[in-house]
């Protein structure tokens, strides 16, 4: 099957994430072109797209608009399901956000990270504190500041709000927090290999789950906030990678 994957990315970075890996999977048996709207021009043709990002988000709204069969990988929760019929079938990460799209038809569970990269290569654990994650104000990385010993944050500035995230930065800074912009995959499996524990502070609104995994992935202890249990069920669910991943979608995009 000829398969359209379409995203949205303006980091420099590739992530290569599960969902990634997991494409790579579907790509021993389809055929899969990956289209990021942000810089890559949209060619028709393709007997399913799948896309990946929030309902209201430049993907969504793109995707929804298309003729082909299509699913929506959601991420992000922030908006409604707005026109979420539109789609044959959506794909979910946790069980707290399946509420939220129970009236579609076909919903299917489908998450996991990265196995070829993330993994514990059993080596000295330097950093007390580990945060993943966008300067961002729902990533509430202020509660780091409370945290005692060598505290690390890696993470993006913010595309539509760069000022927010320099003054997040500069106050972590301030604090005796050491800050990093985004790694490659391989360094920040490394990084998630020195940290004791990975902490991350997020809202319910904050994301995070997939750094969840990948740091379970990588021996590390997981701590969140207690009114967050959505990020609480993420480090309590099966380990699962990419391969997992795979297997979900393909079932819902042949199924």
């Amino acid at each position: 099957m000829d398969i359209t994957f379409v995203y949205e990315s303006r980091h420099p970075i590739e992530v290569r994430d599960g969902l990634w890996a997991a494409l790579e999977v579907l790509g021993r048996t389809h055929s899969i072109k990956r289209v990021n709207i942000a810089t890559d021009n949209y060619l028709s043709g393709s007997e399913f797209v799948l896309g990946w990002g929030a309902f209201g988000s430049h993907v969504d709204i793109f995707c929804q608009k298309l003729p082909s069969r299509k699913g929506l990988c959601i991420g992000g929760n922030t908006c409604p399901p707005s026109g979420a019929l539109n789609y044959d079938v959506l794909f979910y990460e946790t069980k707290w956000y399946r509420p939220q799209i129970n009236f579609h038809p076909n919903i299917i569970h489908a998450f996991g990270y990265n196995a070829d990269i993330y993994k514990n290569i059993n080596v000295t654990r330097d950093i007390d504190y580990l945060g993943v994650g966008a300067y961002a104000l729902w990533k509430r990385w202020d509660k780091m500041l409370n945290k005692k010993g060598n505290r690390r944050i890696i993470g993006e500035y913010q595309v539509g709000n760069p000022e927010e995230s320099q003054e997040i930065w500069e106050t972590l800074e301030n604090g005796g927090v050491l800050c990093k912009t985004m790694q490659k995959p391989e360094t920040l499996m490394f990084e998630y290999n020195r940290a004791k524990t990975v902490y991350l502070p997020a809202n319910i609104y904050g994301g995070g789950e997939r750094a969840v995994l990948e740091a379970r992935a990588c021996g590390c202890k997981v701590e969140v906030e207690p009114d967050n249990p959505k990020l609480q069920e993420v480090i309590e669910m099966p380990l699962w990678t990419h391969e997992d991943y795979a297997k979900r979608l393909e079932e819902g995009i042949c199924g």
